[in-house]
């Protein structure tokens, strides 16, 4: 597989996407099976999806195989978040809605998403603090996509104004992009009664390359290629 990727790295790209087609068919596979491909997953092909940047196959790569590897924390995990979704979700609409606010006052076109934390995520977290679901409070993120750099940063001054951020929480992958090529700027805020939210911030280039990675890269080549 590594050799072929020094070739040419659109076998592994379609490697990737075919394992992702097996995984979300897992369910018709006998459970011995359904075993071995997760773990094959979780130790290779995520890893590999990670390597890349392509964080939006590896997210689904990861919940798929936690999903068959350990279902009853799985159903847990599902569960306990369905309890407490409204409540969550009027958490996160509220500062969306003060954010988007101040962004406009300051002129700053933005696209803003709340999204919830990954299930296999939010289990490595409790494993590694030895939480329970009820402790984490960070469940739910901001992510704000603006048009430059500039605004970026202008965009961070904002949240940070608007809402104290967590010491040592900060990370500036804009300035020091990841070696996959991700950037982005990430902030821990503290909101209404202490309650801890992430923020993420990048432009629409940034984008593209955080959720597909070197395919998004490849892409661009093919597209930049073929108007020539």
């Amino acid at each position: 597989m590594f050799l072929a990727m020094g070739k040419d790295i659109r076998v592994i790209l379609i490697k990737l996407a075919d394992r992702l087609h097996n995984m979300r068919t897992l369910k018709h596979l006998v459970r011995d099976r359904q075993i071995a491909n997760a773990t094959e997953t979780m130790e290779l092909y995520a890893p590999l999806a990670n390597r890349l940047g392509m964080y939006s196959l590896k997210w689904e790569l990861e919940d798929l195989s936690f999903k068959y590897l350990y279902p009853e924390d799985y159903r847990e995990i599902v569960e306990g978040l369905d309890k407490k979704r409204e409540e969550r979700l009027k958490f996160i609409e509220n500062i969306l809605q003060d954010i988007k606010k101040q962004l406009k006052i300051q002129h700053i076109e933005a696209e803003i998403k709340g999204r919830a934390k990954h299930l296999y995520s939010i289990y490595r977290k409790m494993k590694r603090d030895n939480c329970t679901l009820d402790q984490i409070y960070d469940l739910f993120a901001l992510r704000i996509i603006v048009n430059s750099v500039k605004d970026c940063y202008a965009a961070l001054g904002i949240v940070h104004d608007l809402y104290n951020p967590m010491p040592g929480r900060f990370k500036d992958y804009i300035a020091v992009p990841k070696p996959n090529m991700y950037q982005s700027l990430h902030t821990t805020l503290i909101g209404d009664k202490g309650t801890p939210f992430e923020v993420q911030i990048r432009t629409w280039d940034m984008h593209r390359i955080a959720e597909y990675g070197i395919a998004a890269h490849w892409a661009y080549k093919e597209a930049n290629f073929a108007i020539r």
